[in-house]
């Protein structure tokens, strides 16, 4: 017990210094955070807890799971950037001690513990975790759920030291049952619930796709293991007997599907059934045939990518611990083939990462956070791929792990050389930024060193530090230089100020989520000059945001009337923002066709 304290403490300590750090010293990022966090700030405004809405109007695109937890922090911490993102920072150190659990329940506390950090420390992950949205409630109620099945399965005698592993080898044993009781299979259905609540229906497919795949294998495998494949037609039989319709029947009777549709029901249905009500079908028809089955079929907003899509986001969203990856499947592979104790295991890590970077990449929308789900996976096989070079170096190629290390010290240099370059166009004065990469070139040299003198544990050691180092420095500071350049808490601050009264806001050929947080009410924006002239009839002091390139035609449209409050360039785009005011002596205004008309009515 004592070993296991101190894992979770080293893990609650890493994960709350990259996920708490200035967690609400930035303001909230379009379009997502700024997106999410109204709706929550709206549902608060009206003390609604069903109805999710944005800008005024009906918000079909996520269930409420998220929006509640922001409203739980605002009741909290106020409304502020870091009430809305509290609780994806709590619930990512969560994930974190989850993840621990399984590594020492699947592998060894060792592995846990490595799992733990790693998953905390990778870039994707690091973002849902500091961002206002639902990724991060989303992988700790799956990890939870993967977590209560393994502790169901994990089989604990005298022989084991209670997580599982031989007190005289200190390895898994391997050995697992279908438990007796069904409260674990309730409590992992409970939680599918809640997830269903925070994504939708892929919240419970997916977790009950990647259980059910481990249970049809592990079935088939008791059968098989004493019939070694011989051939093709051989391997590809052994391949799709899991599949078989007996094997099927089994593996779904063994998943207790009465008690998952009473759980899942009992959980997740009454919401939808209110927001049905509340709302005339209306949210139910476009989340279900919009935002799931559309979105499965067909790229949506420009969302789209080939089948190989997921190689390359894995490989930069789990960086630094992606450089890894490689050497982790292989060791998967070996181990498997060779009937480790730890088979089992990775047959389950197997199991979890392919269904979801499986689904997804056959999906027709793809975005790299889609399979963060998976990341706690990856997290554990590149653990255990870890834990196998620390207790016995022999095992592995030296020279990955020098490619690993060249690979950070590459990607250092590159980040130091691009960034100020980068920022030169879109942030000037903010060459600063390239020094994080120098995080990157000591972490891969330190761990270079002591892999070449043989000393894996402070070789590891030292990787983990960096890779914590190097997020919270993104994340938590260099982050912060960069939001100086964010436009929408300046605007409304300024035009709050100079407004002689209560404002109206509207964009005109312009809008960005964030100016509805930051105003506190619902944004309007035009795309003609009509529609515009309606909203200006009636605002007492109206305030209009568009840009330079739209500047011209207002003042051509309304000559005289307008003048400029504020300018600001666009926050990593070419071009700037306008707001702007009506002139004093201007009560109403009118469009005109011909530039000598006048405007003043």
């Amino acid at each position: 017990m004592r070993q296991q304290f101190r894992h979770q403490v080293w893990i609650v300590l890493a994960a709350a210094v990259v996920f708490f750090t200035n967690l609400g010293a930035v303001a909230l990022w379009d379009k997502d955070e700024s997106l999410y966090a109204s709706c929550a700030r709206e549902m608060f405004q009206r003390g609604d807890w069903v109805v999710p809405t944005f800008n005024g109007e009906v918000f079909p695109d996520k269930p409420p799971l998220m929006f509640w937890l922001m409203m739980s922090g605002f009741q909290l911490f106020g409304v502020t950037e870091f009430a809305a993102r509290f609780w994806s920072a709590v619930l990512g150190v969560g994930t974190a001690l989850v993840t621990y659990h399984l590594g020492r329940l699947l592998f060894r506390a060792e592995v846990g513990l490595w799992a733990g950090l790693i998953v905390a420390s990778t870039i994707i992950f690091t973002v849902s975790a500091r961002a206002a949205t639902v990724d991060s409630a989303l992988v700790f109620l799956t990890t939870l759920a993967a977590l209560l099945f393994v502790s169901g399965w994990v089989k604990k005698s005298e022989k084991t030291d209670g997580g599982g592993h031989d007190t005289q080898t200190n390895q898994s044993t391997g050995v697992w049952f279908l438990p007796d009781s069904w409260i674990l299979f309730a409590l992992m259905y409970a939680c599918l619930g809640v997830a269903v609540l925070a994504k939708g229906p892929v919240g419970v497919l997916l977790p009950v796709a990647m259980i059910g795949l481990f249970l049809l294998i592990i079935n088939q495998s008791a059968r098989d293991r004493r019939r070694p494949a011989v051939g093709w037609a051989t391997v590809l039989m052994k391949l799709l007997r899991p599949f078989a319709p007996r094997n099927l029947l089994r593996a779904t009777w063994q998943m207790r599907p009465l008690t998952a549709v009473g759980l899942l029901a009992a959980v997740a249905l009454p919401w939808y059934i209110m927001v049905g009500l509340q709302t005339d079908g209306e949210w139910l028809v476009k989340f279900f045939g919009v935002h799931n089955l559309h979105r499965a079929l067909k790229p949506m907003q420009g969302h789209g990518g080939p089948v190989f899509y997921y190689i390359p986001a894995i490989l930069i969203g789990f960086f630094p611990w992606s450089v890894f990856l490689g050497p982790s499947l292989i060791e998967l592979v070996r181990r498997v083939r060779q009937n480790h104790a730890w088979k089992t295991g990775y047959i389950f890590v197997a199991c979890w990462t392919g269904v979801f970077v499986g689904f997804w990449s056959i999906a027709g929308t793809k975005l790299p956070h889609y399979v963060l789900p998976a990341y706690p996976a990856l997290a554990l096989l590149t653990a255990a791929f870890v834990d196998a070079w620390i207790t016995d170096p022999v095992c592995v190629n030296r020279w990955w792990l020098r490619n690993a290390n060249a690979t950070l010290v590459v990607v250092g240099i590159g980040m130091i050389v691009a960034l100020p370059i980068i920022a030169s166009i879109f942030l000037p004065g903010e060459w600063m930024l390239g020094l994080v990469g120098l995080v990157l070139v000591v972490g891969g040299a330190l761990s270079f060193f002591f892999a070449e003198r043989d000393q894996p544990s402070r070789a590891m050691v030292a990787f983990a530090v960096m890779s914590v180092v190097f997020l919270t420095g993104i994340f938590g500071f260099a982050a912060l230089r960069v939001d100086r350049y964010q436009n929408a808490p300046v605007l409304v601050a300024e035009i709050r100020k100079a407004s002689p009264g209560q404002p109206q806001l509207a964009g005109y050929r312009f809008f960005r989520e964030s100016l509805v947080f930051y105003a506190g009410e619902p944004v309007p924006h035009y795309g003609t000059a009509d529609q515009l002239q309606e909203f200006l009839d009636t605002a007492k002091h109206p305030y209009v945001f568009t840009t330079d390139k739209h500047e011209e035609e207002l003042q051509r449209r309304f000559p005289g009337a307008f003048s400029v409050l504020i300018r600001r360039p666009r926050f990593l785009r070419s071009g700037e923002v306008v707001v702007l005011g009506r002139r004093l002596g201007h009560d109403a205004l009118q469009t005109v066709t011909n530039p000598a008309a006048r405007t003043i009515r």
